[in-house]
């Protein structure tokens, strides 16, 4: 009855954790530079926008696509921003839920998983990296493909297998980031087609439909003349993106982020030690991690988002460890809601607090002051842009997005002067946009400005830094949609 009772508080707990994380990251955070930027790439696609040929993207497709319709639903709506946050927040408790299913067949106890489920919903860093973005989609697919492959070792049944692949497929449609960790899942499917424990038929079986769906989406690209310019986007510059940073490529998160310094040398020990004596799911998930580990010292690691999946595998593998110890379940399970109650704090303290006194942002600036028949140019660092029109082919990051674009010859940077006078654009940004590369050099070299007889012929500045907006006589009026776009009638 006892067992019971604690295994019931502890569901209550991580429900509360859900629904605090949900409010907190999702309500409060709100907006920033990368959930706006891909909710806007679905709003471009349900206008029948083709990404990389109408504008540039470094990302696959498959979010945008599939979030397009929900998008242009809630396009209107001041809350769009912590509704797609709260779906990130819902994606990493599918992902906990994956990641539970697989520790119990690593005989973890239902009391230490829901431990488990509740230290990484209220882990203050992964909380922060776990905005809407294509990578957290990446990962909750990469793991299903995990649970399924080692289901089929376990079973043989073919079903499996094809799920597997599938999932590594929809990961990979996601983000290209996930081919780092294909590359360890090629590595275990060769072993087991040399072991006998995926055979030839069924393997060759299981690639036929990520193959035909590539091959559709190749052919639809090459249709669309996009082919080339999706291949250079996504791969030759997002390898080069690094070299950006220079030396500064590789940051450690702030100490603020505790569980980061917390868990991932847990996790380094825990990956040594199931080397030695783990499971084959264990030594899998051991390598998954050092691979990460590697990959954030010794390659690219500038914001903390990017250690999004080594936490996961920091606390599953922690975890891991701490269950392989006998008879500490009960001490396991106190410590654990202590832990808990902690981070809960913690992130009260450090998000909620701050975060519920911010003032207007740039985001909400824009969204309240523009329509789908505006023209937007972002600012400096800062995406705001969610329902207006891009003037140019670059809208994010400029001085950084289109310069490096522009070196490997996917398309010539814009010049902004010339689209401010062509389209009169409703929020432009006053200030300097500066050579990021020349800047983490700590060199001042300009990329583009605005001329400031423009600035000054038709713009008012705003109350937001080098934010300003299209003075009253040169607005349009009566925005409307007609013959498949938006425009205004006066």
């Amino acid at each position: 009855m006892q067992i019971k009772a604690v295994k019931t508080f502890l569901w209550v707990l991580l429900v509360s954790i859900i629904f605090m994380a949900i409010y907190v990251y999702g309500f409060v955070v709100k907006a920033n530079g990368d959930n706006v930027e891909h909710i806007h790439v679905s709003w471009l696609i349900w206008q029948n926008k083709i990404p990389y040929k109408d504008f540039f993207q470094h990302h696959h497709p498959l979010v945008w696509y599939v979030f397009s319709p929900f998008t242009a639903l809630m396009i209107n709506n001041i809350n769009i921003f912590a509704i797609f946050n709260s779906i990130s927040i819902l994606t990493l408790g599918l992902i906990v839920l994956v990641l539970a299913n697989i520790l119990k067949e690593c005989n973890v106890t239902k009391a230490e998983r829901l431990i488990f489920a509740s230290v990484v919903m209220s882990a203050y860093s992964i909380l922060y990296s776990a905005d809407y973005r294509p990578d957290i989609f990446m990962v909750l697919f990469l793991f299903l493909g995990i649970k399924y492959l080692f289901k089929h070792i376990s079973t043989q049944k073919l079903n499996d297998l094809v799920i597997s692949f599938l999932c590594f497929f929809i990961g990979f449609s996601c983000s290209q980031k996930i081919v780092f960790n294909l590359v360890i899942v090629l590595g275990f499917v060769i072993y087991y087609l040399y072991k006998n424990k995926i055979t030839k038929e069924n393997f060759f079986i299981s690639t036929i439909l990520p193959i035909m769906l590539l091959s559709t989406y190749f052919v639809y690209l090459q249709i669309n003349d996009s082919l080339v310019i999706f291949l250079k986007s996504n791969y030759l510059f997002n390898t080069e993106i690094p070299t950006i940073f220079g030396n500064r490529r590789i940051v450690f998160p702030p100490f603020e982020y505790y569980d980061f310094y917390l868990f991932v040398p847990i996790g380094f020990i825990s990956s040594v030690y199931f080397l030695i004596k783990g499971k084959n799911i264990e030594k899998f998930l051991s390598i998954l991690y050092l691979e990460e580990l590697v990959l954030r010292l010794f390659y690219f690691s500038v914001f903390l988002h990017y250690n999004f999946l080594l936490l996961l595998l920091s606390i599953v593998l922690s975890l891991m460890l701490f269950a392989r110890i006998k008879n500490i379940e009960k001490v396991y399970v106190i410590v654990g809601i202590i832990y808990i109650c902690f981070a809960i704090f913690y992130s009260y303290k450090n998000t909620y607090l701050i975060e519920k006194n911010r003032s207007k942002t740039y985001y909400e600036y824009a969204f309240q002051n523009t329509t789908p028949c505006d023209y937007v140019i972002n600012g400096y660092y800062s995406v705001y842009n969610l329902k207006a029109k891009d003037p140019g082919y670059y809208s994010i990051l400029l001085g950084q997005i289109d310069i490096l674009a522009e070196k490997q010859k996917i398309r010539n940077r814009d010049n902004l002067n010339a689209l401010v006078l062509k389209y009169k654009p409703k929020i432009i940004f006053g200030g300097i946009y500066w050579d990021t590369y020349w800047e983490q050099r700590n060199k001042s070299i300009i990329a583009h400005v605005i001329d400031r007889n423009i600035l000054e012929t038709y713009y008012d500045r705003t109350y937001l830094k080098d934010i300003y907006v299209l003075k009253k006589e040169y607005q349009k009026q009566n925005c409307m949609y007609s013959n498949n776009k938006w425009e205004y009638v006066d």
